[in-house]
């Protein structure tokens, strides 16, 4: 008699669905197969059995089930093992972060794999199942049975990689995005510091280069102006740095940005340091230019 086994110590309520369903539609075809079950260790091993039929061969019965098998086994792998699997991804490399961290770490991943956040660099689930399916396929092809957490350990290394990818990618921005905060912080910090603040700030965009104002649209004075006006040798500091420095000295109250902020790394910055506290100038004479002198 021609028998196929599947055994898995996870996901038993769909793989037993699974093979219900092929099973009942084989019996809707008059085709009698029994489905024993047994427990090897931690796994739950499901045994088909096929009987012969006069009118179609077993072994043809057994590689049509083994097919549909394959295909459902890779919509389980991806939908319900892939959530585990990103966990202990996370857990046995990245010990070192705190349990909070992990746990952010796990929902950021599966978004990401999700295409949620549009940062996927391994694709959607439906083309993960087809790479998976197509390594079903090819082994349930020539074998007969499959224990499922050694397939996924042994069998599909690279779509194990991939997930590797992922989440290597989700740390690295999650830990950038984390010292981004913590220097928002520290900024913050020394601005709350500094005895003397100033009520309003200007800043004038004019393509890559910028001009400093105060609230009386003149050019900032004092120590920042001679700053802006002659950086301090062997700083290398970009625009972009000594228009944030100034700023953050000058530790005014409200913000005014005069000028496009697309492709501003100077605007990105002083909008997430301000937050509310940066107003963008909807239209006015500086917007057009003027006489910047950083």
């Amino acid at each position: 008699m021609n028998s196929f086994s599947v055994a898995s110590g996870r996901a038993l309520k769909s793989i037993r669905h699974l093979v219900s369903q092929e099973i009942g539609a084989w019996e809707a075809r008059g085709v009698r197969i029994s489905v024993k079950e047994s427990q090897a260790g931690e796994l739950l091993v499901l045994r088909c059995e096929v009987p012969k039929t006069r009118e179609i061969e077993p072994h043809e019965i057994l590689q049509t089930i083994k097919a549909s098998v394959a295909n459902g086994l890779s919509h389980i792998i991806v939908d319900e093992y892939e959530k585990l699997l990103v966990a202990r991804l996370i857990d046995d490399n990245y010990a070192y972060l705190s349990t909070a961290d992990r746990e952010i770490l796990k929902r950021k991943a599966m978004a990401r794999l999700a295409g949620n956040d549009g940062a996927s660099s391994i694709g959607h689930s439906s083309q993960r199942k087809s790479r998976v399916w197509a390594k079903l396929a090819e082994y349930l092809e020539r074998e007969d049975e499959i224990v499922l957490e050694g397939f996924i350990t042994f069998r599909l290394k690279e779509y194990l990689e991939d997930l590797f990818d992922a989440v290597e990618e989700t740390v690295e921005d999650y830990l950038t995005e984390r010292e981004y905060r913590e220097f928002l912080k520290l900024l913050r910090h020394f601005m709350s510091r500094q005895k003397e603040t100033t009520y309003q700030v200007n800043i004038v965009r004019d393509g890559g280069r910028y001009q400093v104002l105060d609230e009386k649209l003149k050019p900032v004075s004092g120590e920042v102006g001679r700053f802006l006006e002659r950086p301090p040798r062997g700083i290398d500091l970009g625009v972009d740095d000594l228009i944030v420095s100034a700023v953050v000295t000058l530790a005014p109250e409200f913000v005014v940005w005069h000028g496009k902020v697309e492709n501003s790394p100077c605007y990105d910055l002083i909008h997430d340091l301000f937050e509310g506290r940066l107003h963008v100038c909807p239209g006015c004479a500086l917007d057009s230019g003027g006489s910047p002198v950083v």
